[in-house]
């Protein structure tokens, strides 16, 4: 039915009836052409092109197993850290005593 059928169709139903039943009447119509009205298997159809449950559950899954991967990379980082603040230590009491022991050699302490 064409928007000015039903401007009419409803014009017609406010003369005959009130416009509370006019409106009413109106609602129980379909507001456009059946035919361009859409059906569950088109719209079942169209939807299934789109990602589903389970394509959101594998997604998901992955970034779980991402997660897991950027943890143990944090924390394989923090010992990195660990180990070489330990190896610079050692480095630089390594390179204090060769220092205090030629000083020591020089001034005729040691030696």
């Amino acid at each position: 039915m064409s928007e000015e059928d039903r401007s009419r169709l409803y014009a017609w139903f406010r003369e005959q009836l009130d416009e509370r039943r006019a409106e009413y009447m109106m609602s129980c119509l379909a507001p456009a052409p059946l035919s361009d009205l859409v059906t569950k298997e088109f719209l079942t159809g169209e939807l299934s092109r789109f990602a589903t449950k389970e394509d959101f559950a594998a997604v998901d899954a992955k970034v779980n197993g991402l997660d897991a991967k950027v943890d143990a990379l944090v924390a394989q980082r923090a010992d990195d850290r660990v180990t070489s603040r330990v190896r610079h230590y050692w480095l630089a009491g390594i390179g204090l005593t060769a220092v205090v022991s030629i000083w020591l050699d020089a001034a005729g302490v040691i030696g």
